[in-house]
């Protein structure tokens, strides 16, 4: 017997005597409400007695609570079962799922124990309505234990609140006639009937198929990105080809589950090439010149690249942008159209190695040979300079005011900055160069004032 039928046996009737019609509200004394309260208290205690202190009904609470005992009793020896069980899978597999698993251990106790008893008190001729209130609590809290395992942080307060309603109504034997006018009851769209569980499957199983294809291809992307004999351009081709077409079959499968046709799909395809057409060009191009870039393996993850003013190493290429990431930590997003039609500097494409030049000035007065000897023994005392090819020192031009010397080395990290080696360079050559009484000249201008000119001076505020 459902838990409703039993609430629709309290008879409160009121009191035998009618009051008549001179005895207003005001009139009413102390002592009629006193009766009217002690009729219904002992009307209260009648449906007690009858109901809830019958045999019938003591017997399910009983059941109920040796149900409980016997979980609570139970759940330590089957989750030392399972904790040793799941010690023989690998390590990484039992941490993730020994949580979720322990967690329900004990309400799936319960659960299984009021499933049992359920047919058992059929069978012996007794209500079973308290019985089945408990089995669905049950069943909602091994849902809520669940999803907070399985659902997203930001979707666990709706989950737990619609798995209490769905229990609340099957415990008083309103889950079928409510799901019954629910899915008569909506709006016409087309030749199809949106109700509100349409529109409940529609949002579960979209948010489940996205998820399940977000969750498979971040596993995959990590699985393509320790491929050892593809290149690093590929395993992004191949990655962002993953994630699109993972994506693609969740919405495909999604209109499937719900019984929307397939062929409405070429309507959007039509309304999304306009759209393309006339607004979304920029759009497209970083998608094709995304695919080039990929393809060709001009840029690489990892490579060393100039643009415009942005230098910095390659951290990831995407099928809209690039991310380049500068050595002031800043990370650049720069549409891949730019890198296909602008001219970049790809200090890596071919070979990390990048020679360096630092031009010097030193007097006439200084022994040049000396001069870059020293310069050469400066560039080698810095770890990061190459010793093969070796650091050279040219003497580049008679200048004005001094000869200029121009020091050339090489590094095989550029990621790591060229500035930084370069001025690590110079501060070498300057320490060597006041050891050795090198000066370096200053830059000087001379005005000669021939006799009989005039010199004009004029005063001007600002």
């Amino acid at each position: 017997m459902a838990l409703l039928s039993i609430f629709k046996n309290i008879q409160l009737q009121t009191p035998s005597d009618p009051p008549s019609p001179a005895d207003s509200p005001n009139s009413l004394d102390v002592d009629s409400l006193k009766q009217s309260a002690f009729s219904y208290g002992q009307q209260a205690l009648e449906w007690v007695n009858a109901e809830l202190l019958h045999t019938s009904t003591l017997i399910q609470f009983a059941t109920i609570l040796g149900v409980l005992v016997l979980g609570i009793i139970l759940s330590p020896l089957v989750k030392n079962w399972i904790s040793a069980g799941l010690s023989k899978l690998p390590e990484n597999v039992s941490r993730n799922i020994s949580g979720p698993i322990l967690q329900i251990v004990r309400p799936l106790l319960w659960l299984a124990g009021l499933f049992i008893a359920l047919p058992t008190l059929e069978g012996m001729g007794y209500p079973t309505s308290f019985v089945r209130l408990a089995s669905s609590l049950a069943l909602a809290w091994v849902i809520i234990r669940t999803a907070t395992y399985i659902v997203p942080a930001e979707y666990r307060q709706a989950t737990t609140w619609i798995a209490w309603g769905v229990a609340g109504l099957n415990a008083f034997g309103l889950l079928l006639p409510t799901l019954n006018w629910l899915d008569n009851n909506g709006f016409s769209f087309g030749d199809r009937l949106i109700t509100l569980p349409f529109i409940f499957r529609a949002i579960l199983f979209s948010a489940l198929f996205l998820y399940g294809a977000n969750w498979l291809s971040k596993r995959l992307r990590a699985r393509i990105d320790t491929l050892p004999r593809v290149e690093p351009s590929i395993r992004a081709l191949i990655s962002n080809a993953t994630h699109v077409g993972l994506f693609f079959a969740a919405v495909v499968l999604a209109l499937s589950s719900l019984q929307i046709p397939l062929g409405g799909l070429a309507v959007l395809g039509g309304a999304l090439g306009v759209g393309i057409g006339f607004g979304m060009q920029q759009i497209v191009a970083n998608f094709i010149s995304g695919i080039i870039l990929l393809t060709d393996r001009s840029i690489k993850p990892d490579d060393v690249i100039e643009v415009d003013d942005t230098y910095g190493v390659v951290k990831s290429l995407g099928l809209r942008y690039a991310s380049v990431v500068t050595r002031d930590g800043k990370e650049h997003l720069i549409p891949n159209e730019g890198l296909v039609t602008n001219k970049v500097v790809n200090w890596s494409y071919s070979d990390n190695r990048v020679r360096i030049k630092r031009r010097l000035r030193v007097e006439y007065e200084t022994d040049l040979r000396t001069a870059t000897d020293l310069v050469v023994q400066g560039a080698k005392k810095i770890d990061r300079v190459l010793k093969d090819p070796a650091p050279t020192c040219l003497v580049m031009e008679f200048g004005d005011e001094a000869v200029e010397i121009e020091c050339r080395f090489w590094i095989n990290d550029p990621q790591n900055g060229i500035n930084n080696v370069g001025s690590a360079v110079m501060m070498s050559v300057w320490d060597l160069f006041k050891e050795n009484g090198i000066d370096i000249p200053l830059r000087q201008e001379e005005i000669l004032i021939q006799p009989g000119s005039v010199l004009e001076v004029k005063m001007a505020k600002e």
